[in-house]
């Protein structure tokens, strides 16, 4: 396949730059290094109420056509982040493609088990589509791979669990953005050594614009961060909150809770029935502030009767933001949390809410 096979048409607005710039380079790269006939029909467009890292897009393959809905990743390290995206396509009749840079050879085989089609830059391939079927697998990532990688920063950095705390307090509460490093590691509760890494890398990965405060800081993409921190947060910041599970004797418990302002805050099913007004709460989850989850804790298994259990509905969790006035005014969790809470459920009835909470973000 030569360039030309390669649609040129300008791409939907929606679609980000670096993911229209990713879904390009995989596409080139299956006819560049194999003689397998991959084109793109109609450009890609945005999906999911806008969620920047996913896109819809029509393919020639080998002369056949195919919808596939496609998420893209920068990196992808673990069995548990492709199960996450496996439980995407299975919710949807069109077919999941997974684009990214470059995926090992175990992590490939991972996606040729569980059924998951995928394409990257290093030509590495495993796509199905009526009467054709094509695996590549094995090729080592080139110097596309490599420049794209330095292009978009660090990767490792932006994703850890000090970085994900940090950008959930920058878009909760964008002004951080131009205040001292000091204040922006207090309302994250990180160490200020943190603080400049992930703002370089944020800017080599074209997310974010202006040097320092002087300069005016901002974003260029939230949602694409929005739409990473919700992939990361399950699987890097989550098993750092040390959660705890509980039963309640009344599963009504939670409607007549006293939780302390400000040092307590609901998340999951309660905080979206609260701003949804649209879903009965089955399971309760509740951040508190680590100083004082203890008291908190011990006053609610009190009243309420609460024993533990580890598979129990009753989930509480360290809160790990510290945003003022912004956040002691409220008794629910940032919308978010409220929503990566929701995504990570996987249940359906949470996701139509999930869906509410984004069409109408508050942060």
């Amino acid at each position: 396949m030569n360039k030309s096979a390669v649609s040129r048409s300008p791409l939907n607005p929606q679609v980000s730059p670096h993911v229209a710039d990713l879904i390009r380079g995989a596409i080139h790269a299956a006819g560049k290094r194999t003689s397998i006939n991959l084109s793109s029909i109609d450009p890609p467009s945005a999906t999911r109420h806008g969620a920047s890292n996913h896109a819809r897009i029509t393919l020639d393959v080998n002369g056949v056509v195919q919808q596939y809905d496609v998420e893209t990743r920068l990196r992808i390290k673990t069995r548990a982040e492709l199960e996450t995206i496996g439980q995407w396509g299975r919710m949807s009749v069109i077919p999941t493609l997974l684009v990214v840079p470059h995926l090992t050879p175990a992590l490939a085989e991972e996606c040729v088990k569980r059924g998951l089609q995928f394409i990257d830059l290093a030509g590495n391939m495993h796509l199905h589509a009526p009467g054709q079927y094509m695996l590549v697998i094995g090729r080592g990532s080139g110097e596309a791979v490599k420049r794209l990688k330095h292009a978009t920063g660090r990767t490792v950095t932006s994703a850890s669990a000090s970085a994900l705390r940090m950008i959930f307090a920058l878009l909760c509460e964008p002004s951080l953005l131009n205040r001292s490093y000091r204040e922006i590691a207090s309302a994250a509760g990180i160490a200020l050594g943190t603080v400049g890494p992930v703002l370089e890398d944020l800017r080599e990965r074209r997310l974010l614009t202006g040097k320092d405060e002087r300069h005016g800081r901002r974003f260029l993409d939230p949602e694409t961060l929005r739409d990473e921190w919700v992939t990361n947060y399950p699987l890097r910041l989550l098993s750092k909150l040390n959660a705890q599970r509980f039963t309640a004797q009344d599963s009504s418990w939670w409607e007549n809770a006293e939780i302390p302002a400000g040092q307590a805050w609901w998340g999951a099913e309660i905080a979206a029935s609260r701003l949804t007004r649209q879903l009965r709460p089955i399971t309760q989850t509740l951040y508190v502030e680590p100083d004082a989850r203890q008291d908190v804790t011990l006053a609610l298994a009190k009243r309420h009767r609460l024993r533990a259990d580890p598979s129990g509905p009753i989930e509480i969790l360290d809160a790990f933001w510290n945003l003022g006035e912004t956040s002691r005014d409220q008794d629910t969790a940032p919308a978010l949390l409220v929503y990566a809470d929701l995504i990570r459920t996987r249940e359906p009835r949470n996701l139509e809410a999930a869906a509410l909470i984004r069409e109408n973000w508050t942060l």
